[in-house]
Protein backbone atom coordinates (compact mmCIF):
# COMPACT_ATOMS: atom_id res chain seq x y z
CA UNK A 1 0.00 0.00 0.00
CA UNK A 2 2.67 2.41 0.88
CA UNK A 3 4.24 1.82 -2.49
CA UNK A 4 1.09 2.92 -4.31
CA UNK A 5 0.93 6.04 -2.12
CA UNK A 6 4.66 6.72 -3.08
CA UNK A 7 4.26 6.26 -6.34
CA UNK A 8 0.77 8.37 -6.92
CA UNK A 9 3.01 11.47 -5.07
CA UNK A 10 5.78 11.10 -7.42
CA UNK A 11 3.75 10.99 -10.37
CA UNK A 12 1.28 13.99 -9.01
CA UNK A 13 3.79 15.62 -7.11
CA UNK A 14 7.01 15.65 -9.26
CA UNK A 15 6.06 14.21 -12.65
CA UNK A 16 2.95 16.83 -13.11
CA UNK A 17 5.13 19.66 -12.62
CA UNK A 18 7.46 20.48 -14.87
CA UNK A 19 6.98 24.14 -15.38
CA UNK A 20 7.59 24.12 -11.96
CA UNK A 21 10.67 22.55 -12.12
CA UNK A 22 12.09 24.83 -14.92
CA UNK A 23 10.76 28.02 -13.40
CA UNK A 24 13.48 27.00 -9.99
CA UNK A 25 16.01 25.90 -12.70
CA UNK A 26 15.82 29.52 -14.58
CA UNK A 27 15.88 31.27 -10.89
CA UNK A 28 18.74 29.15 -9.80
CA UNK A 29 20.63 30.20 -12.89
CA UNK A 30 19.91 33.37 -13.10
CA UNK A 31 20.72 34.12 -9.40
CA UNK A 32 24.35 32.08 -9.78
CA UNK A 33 24.81 34.63 -12.72
CA UNK A 34 24.73 37.16 -10.55
CA UNK A 35 28.30 36.01 -9.12
CA UNK A 36 29.87 36.71 -12.83
CA UNK A 37 29.36 40.56 -12.16
CA UNK A 38 30.84 40.56 -8.45
CA UNK A 39 33.56 38.39 -10.22
CA UNK A 40 34.30 41.58 -12.18
CA UNK A 41 34.74 43.82 -9.34
CA UNK A 42 37.12 41.73 -7.02
CA UNK A 43 39.33 41.18 -10.48
CA UNK A 44 39.73 44.98 -10.24
CA UNK A 45 39.86 45.66 -6.42
CA UNK A 46 41.87 42.17 -5.62
CA UNK A 47 43.49 40.93 -8.78
CA UNK A 48 45.52 38.18 -6.69
CA UNK A 49 43.04 36.05 -5.45
CA UNK A 50 42.47 35.10 -9.36
CA UNK A 51 45.74 33.56 -9.67
CA UNK A 52 43.86 29.79 -10.09
CA UNK A 53 41.05 29.71 -12.27
CA UNK A 54 37.40 30.15 -10.67
CA UNK A 55 35.47 27.16 -10.08
CA UNK A 56 31.78 26.04 -10.03
CA UNK A 57 32.07 25.41 -6.52
CA UNK A 58 33.00 29.09 -5.76
CA UNK A 59 29.20 29.78 -8.29
CA UNK A 60 27.19 27.33 -6.25
CA UNK A 61 29.35 28.44 -2.65
CA UNK A 62 27.88 32.13 -3.86
CA UNK A 63 24.65 30.99 -4.19
CA UNK A 64 24.19 28.95 -1.55
CA UNK A 65 26.63 30.47 1.38
CA UNK A 66 24.10 33.07 2.84
CA UNK A 67 26.19 35.34 5.49
CA UNK A 68 29.00 34.87 8.18
CA UNK A 69 28.17 36.08 11.17
CA UNK A 70 26.72 39.51 12.65
CA UNK A 71 29.49 41.29 14.55
CA UNK A 72 28.82 44.48 16.24
CA UNK A 73 30.70 47.34 14.99
CA UNK A 74 32.62 49.91 17.26
CA UNK A 75 30.11 53.08 17.49
CA UNK A 76 26.93 51.00 17.28
CA UNK A 77 25.44 49.17 14.55
CA UNK A 78 26.60 45.60 13.33
CA UNK A 79 28.21 44.33 10.05
CA UNK A 80 24.72 42.81 8.91
CA UNK A 81 23.90 42.79 5.43
CA UNK A 82 20.65 40.47 4.35
CA UNK A 83 22.19 37.56 2.04
CA UNK A 84 19.27 38.23 -0.28
CA UNK A 85 20.18 35.13 -2.66
CA UNK A 86 20.67 32.96 -0.22
CA UNK A 87 16.93 33.81 1.24
CA UNK A 88 15.83 33.38 -2.29
CA UNK A 89 16.91 30.07 -3.01
CA UNK A 90 15.90 28.47 0.44
CA UNK A 91 12.26 30.08 0.35
CA UNK A 92 11.91 28.58 -3.32
CA UNK A 93 12.91 25.17 -2.09
CA UNK A 94 10.41 25.27 0.71
CA UNK A 95 7.84 26.94 -1.60
CA UNK A 96 7.77 23.64 -3.91
CA UNK A 97 7.28 21.43 -0.72
CA UNK A 98 4.27 23.70 0.36
CA UNK A 99 1.48 22.88 -1.01
CA UNK A 100 1.26 19.64 -2.61
CA UNK A 101 0.76 17.12 0.38
CA UNK A 102 -2.36 19.26 1.50
CA UNK A 103 -4.36 19.69 -1.88
CA UNK A 104 -3.52 15.58 -2.10
CA UNK A 105 -6.33 15.88 0.37
CA UNK A 106 -8.95 17.95 -1.91
CA UNK A 107 -8.56 15.14 -4.82
CA UNK A 108 -7.47 11.34 -5.04
CA UNK A 109 -5.20 11.61 -1.83
CA UNK A 110 -8.57 11.82 -0.08
CA UNK A 111 -9.93 8.70 -1.41
CA UNK A 112 -6.77 6.79 -1.74
CA UNK A 113 -6.83 7.68 2.40
CA UNK A 114 -9.74 6.59 2.81
CA UNK A 115 -9.52 3.71 0.63
CA UNK A 116 -6.65 2.40 2.77
CA UNK A 117 -8.15 2.89 6.58
CA UNK A 118 -4.58 4.56 8.22
CA UNK A 119 -3.54 7.73 7.70
CA UNK A 120 0.08 6.91 8.67
CA UNK A 121 0.45 4.76 5.37
CA UNK A 122 -0.16 8.74 3.88
CA UNK A 123 1.73 10.73 6.30
CA UNK A 124 4.82 8.34 5.65
CA UNK A 125 4.61 8.73 1.68
CA UNK A 126 3.83 12.90 2.09
CA UNK A 127 6.99 12.60 3.91
CA UNK A 128 9.55 10.83 1.89
CA UNK A 129 8.35 12.77 -1.07
CA UNK A 130 9.25 16.08 0.75
CA UNK A 131 12.73 14.41 1.31
CA UNK A 132 12.28 13.38 -2.59
CA UNK A 133 10.90 16.56 -3.56
CA UNK A 134 13.86 18.92 -1.87
CA UNK A 135 16.64 16.96 -2.44
CA UNK A 136 15.25 16.93 -6.62
CA UNK A 137 14.74 21.05 -6.17
CA UNK A 138 18.38 21.23 -4.24
CA UNK A 139 20.59 19.13 -7.19
CA UNK A 140 18.62 21.69 -9.47
CA UNK A 141 20.14 24.35 -7.67
CA UNK A 142 23.50 23.14 -7.80
CA UNK A 143 23.18 22.11 -11.72
CA UNK A 144 21.77 25.54 -12.62
CA UNK A 145 24.91 26.90 -10.52
CA UNK A 146 27.36 24.61 -12.95
CA UNK A 147 25.70 25.73 -15.86
CA UNK A 148 26.19 29.04 -14.99
CA UNK A 149 29.68 28.76 -13.85
CA UNK A 150 30.89 26.68 -16.95
CA UNK A 151 28.73 29.48 -19.10
CA UNK A 152 30.87 32.12 -18.24
CA UNK A 153 34.31 30.12 -17.94
CA UNK A 154 34.37 28.60 -14.69
CA UNK A 155 36.53 25.43 -14.31
CA UNK A 156 34.43 21.96 -13.17
CA UNK A 157 35.49 21.89 -9.13
CA UNK A 158 34.11 21.61 -6.19
CA UNK A 159 36.90 23.75 -4.16
CA UNK A 160 35.96 27.52 -3.56
CA UNK A 161 37.91 30.20 -3.32
CA UNK A 162 38.32 32.47 -0.45
CA UNK A 163 38.16 35.35 -2.29
CA UNK A 164 33.97 34.47 -1.50
CA UNK A 165 34.53 35.49 2.01
CA UNK A 166 33.57 39.30 0.91
CA UNK A 167 30.55 38.16 -1.12
CA UNK A 168 29.61 36.06 2.05
CA UNK A 169 30.38 39.02 4.08
CA UNK A 170 32.31 36.79 6.71
CA UNK A 171 35.51 37.88 8.69
CA UNK A 172 38.70 37.38 7.30
CA UNK A 173 40.36 36.97 10.55
CA UNK A 174 38.15 33.79 11.23
CA UNK A 175 38.73 32.44 7.98
CA UNK A 176 39.70 28.50 8.07
CA UNK A 177 42.14 29.07 5.08
CA UNK A 178 44.24 31.23 3.50
CA UNK A 179 43.54 30.11 -0.07
CA UNK A 180 40.24 27.23 -0.73
CA UNK A 181 37.95 25.50 0.86
CA UNK A 182 36.12 21.67 -0.37
CA UNK A 183 32.79 22.25 0.14
CA UNK A 184 31.66 18.90 -0.33
CA UNK A 185 31.49 18.52 3.40
CA UNK A 186 28.93 21.77 2.99
CA UNK A 187 27.17 20.56 -0.15
CA UNK A 188 25.60 17.53 2.37
CA UNK A 189 24.95 19.39 5.71
CA UNK A 190 23.16 22.02 3.23
CA UNK A 191 20.87 19.48 1.86
CA UNK A 192 20.40 17.66 5.21
CA UNK A 193 19.46 21.23 6.74
CA UNK A 194 16.75 21.93 4.27
CA UNK A 195 15.47 18.58 4.65
CA UNK A 196 15.24 19.20 7.60
CA UNK A 197 13.05 21.99 7.18
CA UNK A 198 10.99 21.21 5.06
CA UNK A 199 9.87 18.51 7.43
CA UNK A 200 9.53 20.99 9.87
CA UNK A 201 7.39 22.75 7.35
CA UNK A 202 5.29 19.71 6.58
CA UNK A 203 4.36 19.28 10.69
CA UNK A 204 3.61 22.64 10.99
CA UNK A 205 1.22 22.29 7.58
CA UNK A 206 -0.77 19.96 9.50
CA UNK A 207 -1.25 21.76 12.35
CA UNK A 208 -2.04 25.29 10.70
CA UNK A 209 -3.19 26.43 6.99
CA UNK A 210 0.44 25.80 4.63
CA UNK A 211 0.51 29.44 4.20
CA UNK A 212 0.69 29.96 7.96
CA UNK A 213 3.60 27.51 8.31
CA UNK A 214 5.42 29.22 5.09
CA UNK A 215 4.90 32.35 7.00
CA UNK A 216 5.90 30.84 10.42
CA UNK A 217 9.34 29.12 8.83
CA UNK A 218 10.22 32.84 6.99
CA UNK A 219 10.30 34.88 9.79
CA UNK A 220 12.60 31.60 11.63
CA UNK A 221 14.85 31.65 8.88
CA UNK A 222 15.27 35.78 8.71
CA UNK A 223 16.04 35.19 12.50
CA UNK A 224 18.59 32.85 11.78
CA UNK A 225 20.32 35.47 9.31
CA UNK A 226 20.99 37.57 11.71
CA UNK A 227 21.73 35.67 14.87
CA UNK A 228 23.73 32.62 14.68
CA UNK A 229 22.54 30.12 16.95
CA UNK A 230 22.13 26.16 16.76
CA UNK A 231 18.30 27.21 18.15
CA UNK A 232 17.85 28.69 14.41
CA UNK A 233 18.22 25.57 11.76
CA UNK A 234 18.76 27.98 8.70
CA UNK A 235 22.45 28.66 9.96
CA UNK A 236 23.18 24.96 9.15
CA UNK A 237 21.55 25.58 6.00
CA UNK A 238 24.42 28.70 5.47
CA UNK A 239 27.96 27.36 5.09
CA UNK A 240 29.34 31.14 5.77
CA UNK A 241 28.15 29.98 9.64
CA UNK A 242 29.99 27.05 9.39
CA UNK A 243 33.33 25.59 11.39
CA UNK A 244 34.28 24.63 8.34
CA UNK A 245 34.82 28.19 6.93
CA UNK A 246 34.70 30.51 10.27
CA UNK A 247 36.55 29.40 13.30
CA UNK A 248 33.66 31.27 14.72
CA UNK A 249 31.41 28.97 12.82
CA UNK A 250 29.08 26.29 14.33
CA UNK A 251 29.81 22.58 14.42
CA UNK A 252 29.22 21.21 11.35
CA UNK A 253 28.92 17.43 13.12
CA UNK A 254 26.64 19.04 15.75
CA UNK A 255 24.60 20.83 13.29
CA UNK A 256 24.12 17.06 11.57
CA UNK A 257 22.98 15.41 14.47
CA UNK A 258 20.18 18.26 15.27
CA UNK A 259 18.87 18.29 11.52
CA UNK A 260 18.52 14.29 12.16
CA UNK A 261 16.56 15.21 15.55
CA UNK A 262 14.56 17.79 13.86
CA UNK A 263 13.53 15.51 10.53
CA UNK A 264 12.47 12.48 13.08
CA UNK A 265 10.96 14.92 15.52
CA UNK A 266 8.87 16.58 12.01
CA UNK A 267 7.67 13.09 11.22
CA UNK A 268 6.46 11.26 14.63
CA UNK A 269 4.88 14.61 15.93
CA UNK A 270 3.27 15.42 12.60
CA UNK A 271 1.82 12.90 12.63
CA UNK A 272 0.43 12.38 15.58
CA UNK A 273 -1.15 15.45 14.69
CA UNK A 274 -2.36 14.66 11.33
CA UNK A 275 -4.15 11.41 13.50
CA UNK A 276 -6.23 14.02 15.26
CA UNK A 277 -6.83 16.28 11.86
CA UNK A 278 -9.92 17.08 10.20
CA UNK A 279 -9.60 16.30 6.77
CA UNK A 280 -13.26 16.37 5.95
CA UNK A 281 -13.45 19.96 7.15
CA UNK A 282 -13.28 23.12 4.67
CA UNK A 283 -10.29 24.83 2.32
CA UNK A 284 -6.85 23.72 3.83
CA UNK A 285 -5.36 26.67 1.95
Amino acid sequence: MFCKFFAHDLRHGLGDHPCRLGVGFLLFFCLSSYHFLTLRIYELTNPEFFETPVTTGDYFLALTGGCGKVEPVPGGGTTFTMPVLWITFVLWILFASLYYPFLDLQGMGKQLLCLSGTRGVWWASKCLWTVCNTVANYLLAFAASALAGICFGAVPSMTAHVYLYQELEMNAGTLTSPSTWDIWPLFFLTALALVALSLLQLALSAAVKPLFSYLLLTSYLLAGTYLQSPALLGNFAMPARSALLAVSGLDPLGGALLCLWVIVGSMVGGRIVFERKDILGGNEL
